[in-house]
């Protein structure tokens, strides 16, 4: 099969140097998925690749895919945005770098989904306009694991059916993704949730993504709803995320 000259929309959520000149880029795409491309000369690129590779950049890229080659050619990256504010602020750079790791961790090469592309988008560019991190962050993570395929169900018990929003207290189970009432929950280690957090994330998992940024919460509820949702992902990915480590927030066991 002959090489095929593609164009789309992407994300760089990962950067490189290779060799003299060059540099490999992980880009999440709006039709490709997860890819990689070769950007030859960038590192001494003056015009076509100058300012425009840095990670978390939103281009509009044309590239090389070769049949049986896992690295595509990078022909030429005109820049929507660099999400300048992400870049100037210390504290946005570890909020943006834990979904640059999550990506990086849950996403397969090649494997298409525009849902993942647009909540991506999404969290970087609030990110960039200055909604609270944390609030981004804990929706980004919600939405994120929903497209993975491991959607929290915070509807009623998992083993009684109660339903929430009657006066019940309810836990959340997280090797099974759940949440548990008072009654049936007979694990010390599974975590007490406050009303209003299951609250803001049932609402959330229905909102569109282009209506996220609407939804709002106090401190202490995006507080517990991020701190549960990071141990929730760390069981979903069988594995730590590093960039967590950089966040300066008391842990507590789940």
């Amino acid at each position: 099969m002959a090489p095929e000259q593609k164009e789309t929309d992407a994300l760089v959520i990962g950067c490189q140097d290779y060799r003299d000149s060059d540099k490999i880029l992980t880009l999440l795409t709006r039709d490709y998925g997860r890819i990689s491309c070769i950007a030859k000369g960038a590192k001494k690129s003056k015009k076509r690749f100058v300012n425009k590779l840095e990670v978390y950049s939103f281009l509009h890229i044309t590239f090389t895919d070769y049949p049986n080659r896992s690295l595509g050619f990078l022909n030429e990256a005109e820049l929507h945005t660099s999400f300048i504010q992400i870049r100037n602020s210390a504290s946005l750079y570890i909020f943006s770098s834990i979904i640059q790791e999550v990506l990086l961790q849950s996403t397969r090469e090649r494997e298409a989904d525009f849902s993942l592309f647009q909540v991506s988008l999404w969290a970087l560019h609030n990110l960039n306009e200055q909604l609270p991190p944390e609030t981004v962050l804990t929706l980004f993570l919600l939405r994120l694991y929903d497209i993975l395929g491991y959607r929290p169900d915070f509807s009623s018990c998992l083993q009684c059916g109660a339903k929430t929003g009657n006066n019940l207290n309810f836990h959340f189970h997280i090797q099974s993704g759940g949440i548990i009432c008072a009654r049936c929950n007979k694990q010390s280690s599974n975590r007490h949730l406050l009303q209003g957090t299951i609250k803001f994330l049932a609402t959330a998992q229905n909102q569109p993504v282009e209506k996220l940024h609407r939804i709002k919460a106090e401190k202490k509820i995006i507080k517990e709803a991020l701190h549960l949702l990071h141990h929730y992902g760390r069981n979903i990915l069988q594995r730590d995320i590093i960039a967590w480590k950089m966040l300066k927030q008391p842990e507590k066991s789940l």
